[in-house]
């Protein structure tokens, strides 16, 4: 699971890197969709897990989790989702890293019930900031549920990797 989910991860984290970002605008982005109904489930948690760990190098206690998640959604209420939507999507942008942010951004919302309309207007929001058109983000919405139809979450972390790299 950790191989599958990693390289997405590592692309966002070498963007951030060469642009001087630090890494909190994944996290951001995992709370950001995933809190966008107001609760985090637990399919949404176990793939965030797994995101903050890929990101982080390391393993984390569920408490942990549970921490980086709260403190990300506190900062979310204090700036306000949308802002903060926007502010993500202008970074990823900047890093030149959208359509990896918006492939962890999908996978969240796909690994529970699905893309919720209060989930795909966070991510739309992501997008337009990113400067990502309409129809590419179709593509990715596409893709991205393609591979999550199953509802397992195996399915849902192989929507992490680019096409090229899921038949090798």
């Amino acid at each position: 699971m950790h191989a599958v989910i990693a390289p997405a991860i590592e692309e966002l984290c070498a963007a951030f890197e060469r642009h001087d970002y630090n890494p909190t605008p994944v996290i951001d982005i995992g709370v950001l969709v995933a809190n966008a109904d107001g609760t985090v489930d637990e399919q949404e948690r176990a793939l965030l897990s797994d995101v903050f760990q890929t990101l982080l190098e390391t393993n984390l206690t569920p408490e942990l989790v549970d921490a980086l998640i709260r403190a990300s959604a506190e900062v979310i209420q204090a700036a306000g989702a949308e802002p903060r939507a926007r502010l993500v999507g202008a970074i990823l942008h900047d890093c030149d890293a959208a359509e990896p942010g918006l492939r962890v951004a999908l996978a969240i919302a796909f690994s529970s019930e699905g893309l919720s309309a209060d989930e795909r207007s966070i991510i739309d929001k992501i997008a337009d900031a990113a400067d990502v058109s309409q129809e590419h983000l179709a593509e990715l919405v596409k893709e991205v549920e393609k591979h999550s139809e199953k509802g397992d979450p195996v399915s849902t972390r192989m929507s992490l990797l680019p096409e090229h790299l899921r038949s090798q």
